[in-house]
């Protein structure tokens, strides 16, 4: 079962809606509390969303897992948008 996160509102840092919160999707891809198939969320990830001023998305997928990807982590620290969309994978 994938799990989603869709965010519209204020500018926000990435990583304060996808990494920070304790059940959040970072922590929702290791340790999921309910799940109807699978252990884990680690067969892939991806975040979309719009920069300001700009219409066309932008985007930041891996076919690993997101607690892997430290560049992810240093990217969803700085980039801020008001609009996203983001998925963990379970195959």
């Amino acid at each position: 079962m994938c799990r989603h996160l869709a965010y519209v509102g204020g500018p926000v840092a990435l990583g304060e809606l996808v990494v920070r919160p304790e059940h959040g999707l970072l922590r929702q891809s290791w340790e999921p509390r309910t799940q109807a198939s699978g252990v884990v969320n680690a067969d892939g990830f991806g975040v979309g969303w719009y920069a300001e001023g700009d219409p066309v998305p932008a985007r930041y997928r891996r076919a690993g897992p997101i607690w892997g990807d430290l560049p992810f982590a240093d990217l969803a620290r700085v980039v801020r948008s008001g609009a996203l969309l983001a998925a963990v994978r379970s195959a």
